[in-house]
């Protein structure tokens, strides 16, 4: 590719706009919902924005009115969510307490579409919080091979809850899926939700002008559907909406990054548009381009905040201080790589270093998110200081044991043989023929999990997270073949 024309890269496509009867005040909607997207874009812009538009009234109504019959259009009105009639039920939010938001980036790639694979993946997932009280917002990049437990749909990568969530028409659709996920995944709520397409996204990048990415190696990108891939060499560019989309979903790991690092371009990017929004000069130009930015993305941006929600938001967001914003990437810290039964490769949790992390970022501390280089598949999961059963006793899990062996009695002599050791909450069973000893975690009983995994031998990439609270137990082991053919039982 050639540098020069690089650092002046040619504008998206234009796409075909919808047609709508609205007015310059819908634009509120868009950098709103946007701000929230992006977690912490608005800043001074939208406040500056708010007052010339709505005078001193931070409550006061917009309306807007849509003749184009399309029920996927957001219409704003006092206290209804910006979205259609098929999102979760709107949250109350006194503006005083702390709210938890979801941030979904959907994948509409034409490929997709063309391929009739149903609904999108969400591509993107952030989880942002903000605290009024502190003046302080945390986001958190989730992994989007995540491998969790999904409410009625058993366990699978986290990205599929929103497809999944649309498919089978839940109670609140893809969003509310999401949500309900997350929660269950970090033991948060989840109050709001604001989602973006591929398509909104590279449109409101183009109608800021782009945004200044400096690129310190090459990088290997992909353009959305058609798998034309390119790179683009070292140096400082002014990116437009489609080559600032392949830089934030690219996990090609060519050049050693990888998907870890991917979640570290989001926030860049994310930052990115903060700066170029914070830039008044650009004020003038959005204003008088409202109308048709409005027309192209409405469909595409949604949130269950109401208007004046948003607007509330947007005056507190822009009063927090840029070091009181503090983003956190879900690394090889707290995830390692493994596969599922069915091959796929798939990240698993560390417990306790997930919630050191969920910890940190709810008590309004942290640092910018840094790159993480690839944790290797052979990587033994972090233990706690001190003796491995000593831990695993203090921690008293419920542990289920289940004989997939052909050797008749084997989880009994197992069972006696744990107890010897001081492990006596246990309960034992039959499983299918297995050849190789697995462990299935339920709750986060780190300890256990690490002491059992050293006596049965067993790797990362026989351990599988199915995260239950409401599980009868906490982990269990399925005892193979491997294991009756060696054991450590007297």
């Amino acid at each position: 590719m050639n540098q020069q024309y690089d650092r002046s890269m040619a504008r998206s496509p234009k796409h075909r706009k919808q047609s709508m009867d609205t007015t310059t005040r819908s634009l509120l909607i868009i950098f709103i919902v946007l701000g929230v997207i992006l977690a912490f874009v608005g800043g001074r812009f939208v406040f500056n924005m708010l007052r010339g538009w709505t005078g001193n009234n931070a409550s006061g109504s917009l309306t807007g009115s849509s003749n184009s019959g399309n029920d996927n259009v957001v219409v704003a009105a006092p206290g209804v969510p910006l979205q259609t009639n098929k999102g979760p039920a709107a949250a109350s939010w006194d503006g005083k307490s702390r709210i938890n938001i979801l941030l979904l980036a959907l994948d509409v790639s034409p490929r997709r579409q063309s391929e009739g694979q149903g609904s999108p993946l969400s591509d993107t997932m952030i989880l942002v919080t903000v605290d009024p009280a502190t003046r302080t917002v945390g986001a958190m990049s989730i992994r989007r091979d995540l491998w969790v437990a999904i409410p009625g749909f058993g366990e699978n990568k986290i990205n599929t809850a929103y497809k999944m969530g649309e498919d089978y028409s839940v109670e609140g659709g893809g969003a509310q899926l999401a949500m309900d996920t997350v929660e269950g995944l970090f033991g948060v709520p989840v109050d709001f939700y604001a989602r973006v397409d591929f398509h909104a996204f590279e449109t409101i990048i183009d109608e800021i002008g782009g945004v200044t990415i400096t690129l310190t190696q090459p990088m290997l990108l992909d353009w959305i559907g058609n798998g034309n891939k390119f790179t683009i060499e070292p140096g400082t560019y002014t990116m437009p909406g489609n080559y600032t989309l392949a830089y934030a979903r690219t996990r090609e790991a060519e050049y050693g990054d990888g998907d870890f690092a991917r979640g570290n371009r989001q926030m860049e990017v994310i930052k990115a548009i903060r700066d170029r929004v914070l830039n008044l000069n650009a004020l003038p130009t959005l204003i008088a381009r409202a109308p048709a930015i409005y027309g192209q993305i409405s469909s595409g941006v949604q949130t269950n905040m109401s208007l004046d929600q948003a607007i509330q938001l947007a005056y507190m967001m822009a009063q927090i201080p840029g070091e009181n914003i503090h983003t956190f990437n879900m690394d090889d810290t707290v995830t390692y790589a493994t596969f599922n039964i069915d091959g796929s490769y798939i990240l698993q949790l560390i417990p306790n270093q997930m919630r050191l992390m969920r910890d940190e970022m709810f008590s309004g501390s942290g640092t910018d998110a840094e790159p993480a280089a690839f944790i290797p598949l052979d990587s033994g999961v972090e233990v706690a200081e001190g003796d491995p059963l000593d831990l695993a006793v203090q921690e008293a899990a419920r542990i289920r044991i289940l004989n997939g062996s052909n050797t008749s009695g084997l989880a009994d002599r197992t069972q006696s043989y744990l107890s010897s050791n001081g492990l006596t909450n246990m309960s034992i069973g039959n499983y299918d023929s297995t050849d190789s000893t697995q462990i299935i975690l339920h709750t986060p009983v780190i300890n256990t999990l690490n002491y059992l995994a050293a006596v049965f031998g067993v790797p990362n990439a026989r351990v599988f997270n199915q995260a239950d609270p409401s599980n009868a137990f906490d982990i269990t082991v399925i005892l193979g073949e491997d294991w009756a053919a060696n054991n450590q039982i007297p």
